[in-house]
């Protein structure tokens, strides 16, 4: 955030800091920040920390000023937040960032705020409100550790550490960052939609924005791959799963132009599976082929019926090595709908038994949307003040379907053509939607989204990474080593330049290395719909061999599944979540 003088002195009267204006009064040393007063916060230590040393286990490499506290916006809030600060004003680059965290969080991340300090940064993170861990088992009996957790941590977070700024260099924060991914992800996009003053630019990885959609995917997932129990059998070994991606790569890697063990566009992809079932060479049961099905189909109203209404959109061919059960069970998904929506313990609450995708999908949607979800595309408060949006997404990626951020693509697109209509009338036209028009619409508005927002797709990349892709491109996502942080290979340091140059990026270049480090690809990943396209010589594992083109989205780029999500994103454009 840009804060001019008077705001400076106007953000310290409202957070604590009354008479510390720039023009009166020097920066307060480090050890005496246990007296500044964030919003609804306690400064509980303030120490100078000098390498060689280790905070929580995680090397540090320059000095710093460790400041911790707690934030308590509730009767029963314990944020406990963490704030780095170079411990000179000649150290500090005037940005700052805070760091979402994936899954339940329940723990600072540490390793990324010694990558930041080292960076320069001002660096945050918190453990969301509670030291539970990846276990459901805090939620129950606990609503406002769940608000905390869902949406109100990180503006805490933020608020305390730009007041922390003010308070130790007697100057405001000129540039402020997020980024995250999976539920930082999602956390990101919150920033976008209801703390639009908070941050300048935003990076959001494989983003769980459809909170509610996306909890009943993953117990989907959890009920499809493992019917039976926890740690039961898998409905479908993983040497058939590897060697269904093995079928769909035969069918679809040449899609592009180039057999280079990736597809570049998955729903490109017409591999059918039925050519591995029964009527096709034997190689999975009629059982098997099922199971699938239900991973490529997503969720729908009836676990029995297929053909029956679709909720939410699936994993993509091409992904099927990469699927994992992991989340509804080890994540515990399932027990958190017992837990925070119904109030029961599990057991004998048994979510493989009690759930379904009709009436608990419903009521489960009304409980959770409040308090977990950032689906809407109206982000013009953030974007009015220049704000600036990346998101990214692995193609491979079955635990937050890929489908999502392509479909908020496609909604911001709607909205651009929508926002100035009637509520009614936008309601109208929403619910009349064709894949067709969403596709005209994109083509004709893409170019204005485009202005502050951009996506990024990378193939053969899973949740936040993994797979057999390049996707070491930061933001959540696996980070490049340090001589690859810069623009062109990392989407934290592209953000900023856009940001602060006003140069948004026309690509990324994704990278991988081996276990000792050497780079084995490089790959460029383009703003969505143009696409990376081989040259036509020289090395494919090199990026400076590809190009990106432009490409025209045509009537069969959107689905009819698309607009479950679409619809899914414009109802929802008044969503404005609290952060009290």
């Amino acid at each position: 955030m840009q804060v001019t003088r008077r705001g400076s002195i106007g953000l310290a009267l409202a957070l604590g800091l009354a008479g510390a204006s720039g023009a009166s009064q020097a920066g307060l040393s480090c050890a005496s920040l246990t007296s500044v007063t964030p919003e609804a916060s306690t400064i509980t230590a303030a120490t100078l920390v000098t390498p060689p040393a280790t905070i929580n286990n995680v090397a540090v490499t320059v000095p710093l000023c460790r400041v911790q506290g707690v934030a308590r916006p509730s009767f029963d809030s314990e944020i406990k937040f963490e704030v780095w600060l170079p411990a000179t004003a000649a150290a500090w680059t005037g940005r700052m960032k805070v760091n979402g965290t994936g899954g339940y969080a329940g723990a600072t991340p540490y390793g990324r705020l010694a990558q930041d300090i080292g960076d320069g940064f001002i660096t945050a993170g918190s453990n969301m409100g509670h030291d539970g861990g990846e276990s459901a088992s805090w939620t129950l009996g606990h609503p406002e550790k769940v608000k905390d957790w869902g949406l109100r941590a990180h503006y805490y977070v933020a608020t305390a550490a730009k007041t922390l700024s003010l308070a130790f260099y007697n100057q405001p924060v000129a540039h402020s960052y997020f980024e995250g991914c999976s539920n930082g992800g999602r956390q990101a996009m919150m920033m976008a939609q209801n703390y639009p003053e908070l941050f300048d630019g935003i990076v959001s990885g494989a983003p769980s924005m459809f909170y509610p959609d996306l909890l009943m995917w993953l117990l989907w997932t959890g009920k499809t791959l493992t019917p039976s129990a926890p740690f039961g059998p898998p409905s479908i070994p993983d040497a058939k799963r590897a060697a269904i991606t093995q079928r769909a790569l035969q069918a679809c890697d040449a899609n592009d132009g180039l057999v280079d063990g990736q597809v570049t566009n998955p729903r490109a992809c017409h591999f059918d599976i039925d050519t591995m079932g029964p009527s096709g060479d034997g190689t999975l049961t009629a059982d098997e082929v099922t199971v699938v099905k239900r991973m490529y189909g997503g969720t729908h109203r009836n676990w029995d019926d297929l053909e029956s209404e679709q909720r939410y959109t699936g994993a993509k061919r091409g992904s099927e090595a990469d699927w994992s059960p992991l989340f509804a069970d080890n994540g515990g998904y399932g027990p958190f709908i017992g837990h925070y929506v119904y109030s029961l313990l599990t057991p004998p609450y048994d979510w493989r038994r009690d759930i379904n995708w009709d009436d608990v999908y419903d009521h489960a949607k009304a409980v959770l949307s409040p308090i977990t979800a950032a689906p809407s595309p109206d982000i013009r408060r953030f974007t009015s003040r220049g704000g600036k949006l990346i998101q990214m997404h692995g193609w491979n990626d079955s635990v937050v379907p890929p489908d999502g951020s392509l479909d908020y693509f496609f909604a911001l697109t709607q909205w651009e053509k929508l926002q100035k209509l009637p509520s009614r009338e936008v309601d109208r036209r929403v619910a009349k939607l064709k894949p067709e028009a969403v596709a005209e619409t994109a083509n004709e508005f893409g170019r204005k989204v485009r202005q502050y927002h951009r996506l990024f797709m990378l193939p053969a990349t899973g949740h936040c990474g993994g797979s057999t892709g390049p996707n070491s491109v930061g933001g959540g996502m696996p980070e490049p080593p340090k001589a690859y942080r810069d623009a062109e290979h990392h989407v934290v340091s592209a953000v900023i330049k856009w940001v602060e140059q006003g140069i948004a990026p026309e690509k990324i270049v994704a990278t991988k290395f081996d276990a000792a480090g050497n780079l084995t690809r490089s790959r460029p990943v383009c703003p969505y719909p143009a696409e990376a396209v081989y040259d036509g010589a020289g090395d494919i594992n090199d990026a400076v061999n590809f190009s990106c083109h432009a490409k025209k989205l045509n009537e069969h780029a959107v689905t009819r599944s698309d607009l479950v999500n679409i619809r899914n994103s414009l109802t929802q454009r008044d969503l404005m979540l609290p952060n009290r």
